[in-house]
């Protein structure tokens, strides 16, 4: 049986406009307060706007060291959470 992957921090974007919540990831991650720690980003399903905006500033950003969907670790959420290595 092995462990349940559990993240260091966690950001809920429920609720957010796009542009905010992604001020608020941006903020987070910025920070440097979950330097070498895991995050995970509960965006949700929805229309997927969010996990777009999401997935793409992981990719860009300089201070994720890589992330992957909450699908790939087999995560309550699944696709609706993306985890950010710092």
């Amino acid at each position: 049986m092995s462990a349940r992957f559990e993240p260091d921090a966690s950001i809920d974007l429920h609720g957010y406009r796009p542009d905010a919540a992604m001020d608020l990831v941006r903020r987070a991650v910025e920070s440097g307060r979950y330097r070498g720690k895991t995050l995970e980003v509960i965006h949700g399903h929805g229309s997927g706007v969010l996990r777009e905006m999401t997935r793409k500033y992981a990719a860009s950003s300089h201070a994720v060291k890589r992330y992957c969907g909450g699908e790939e670790l087999f995560l309550p959420g699944g696709g609706g959470v993306t985890i950010f290595y710092l």
